[in-house]
């Protein structure tokens, strides 16, 4: 299975790049971790994993239910 991150805010980052928030991901821990580092509060400022394959949102950053 194959990862990307997807997001409604512009993500960056002070270490990654930004075409780092654009590649699709082997690992969904790796997705995440990537992610996280996109926004200054995942908290409050959304970022999702989804499969690539399906669409399915795998992870969140905000306790709003899966889609």
């Amino acid at each position: 299975m194959t990862y990307r991150i997807d997001s409604d805010v512009e993500l960056s980052s002070d270490w990654l790049p930004v075409a780092a928030f654009n590649v699709e991901y082997d690992s969904r821990s790796v997705a995440v971790a990537t992610a996280i580092e996109g926004v200054d509060d995942p908290s409050v400022d959304e970022v999702r994993v989804v499969e690539v394959s399906s669409g399915v949102v795998v992870w969140r950053s905000t306790d709003e239910e899966f889609e």
